[in-house]
């Protein structure tokens, strides 16, 4: 039976009804979900009491002070928008795990490659001094180590196999790519970027776009190594899988 047309159902399913392995799944997606959405609501509450950072040597002079203003910037930083895909994706698995729309998988896979550029590049690149308060310790625990690690694994034990397909992934790169384009274009204007590595004002838009494509193609090969698991899983677990209506 080809992928192509196959319904992925959650594993553990056995005759439409949902096993134990299923069950779990739910269980552990819900988790995921209050994780990272409770990642994005401490986000908020430090916007609310601090002013935002400039970072030593930067090109630009902009930012944001505490309360209305800093909170309703919260969202464009790459980091929660990152952990707000994977909080509804992971609503949506623990609610229904059976979904087949392209959007969904589209989101769901662009959810997981994202908290995981953000894990990396922010830990690799981006990290400097420690949080200077316990709540900003324990928002940076989770934003940027509990969910870019437990978000892949849970979709690597929980998420149904054959959902990733490379339409599906062309459809997630626009997410990253429209956040990109919005962030540079909003950058002159506010005189403000939200990571030293977009600075472009001290960078360039050369030093900038180095950046910029070692991301991307960053993203592209997690998306790839997704698909080639996908494929096992789906062939390994053929079980889970159902014909789909004509």
């Amino acid at each position: 039976m080809s992928l192509r047309h196959a319904q992925a159902r959650p594993r553990g399913t056995a005759a439409g009804a949902p096993g134990w392995w299923a069950v779990v799944g739910r269980g552990v997606f819900a988790v995921a979900a209050l994780l990272s959405f409770t990642g994005n609501g401490l986000s908020f509450s430090i916007g609310s009491w601090k002013d935002s950072d400039l970072p030593a040597n930067a090109g630009f002079s902009g930012g944001f002070t505490a309360g209305w203003e800093h909170m309703v910037n919260q969202p464009t930083y790459f980091t929660f928008l990152a952990n707000f895909l994977v909080g509804l994706t992971s609503l949506l698995l623990a609610i229904r795990p059976y979904r087949t729309s392209d959007l969904f998988h589209a989101l769901r896979i662009a959810a997981v490659v994202s908290i995981v550029i953000t894990g990396v590049v922010f830990n690799v690149l981006l990290r400097d001094a420690p949080p200077a308060t316990p709540v900003e310790q324990v928002n940076d625990t989770i934003q940027h180590i509990i969910t870019p690690i437990l978000t892949p694994v849970v979709w690597l034990l929980f998420d149904p196999p054959g959902g990733v397909r490379w339409r599906r992934i062309g459809l997630a790169s626009a997410i990253p790519l429209a956040w990109l384009a919005f962030t540079l274009l909003r950058g002159p204007l506010l005189d403000w970027y939200p990571y030293t590595i977009l600075d472009v004002p001290r960078l360039g838009y050369g030093g900038v776009g180095v950046y910029v494509v070692a991301i991307l193609a960053f993203f592209f090969a997690v998306a790839a190594l997704m698909w080639v698991l996908d494929r096992l899983l789906a062939r390994w677990l053929p079980e889970v899988s159902v014909p789909s209506t004509p």
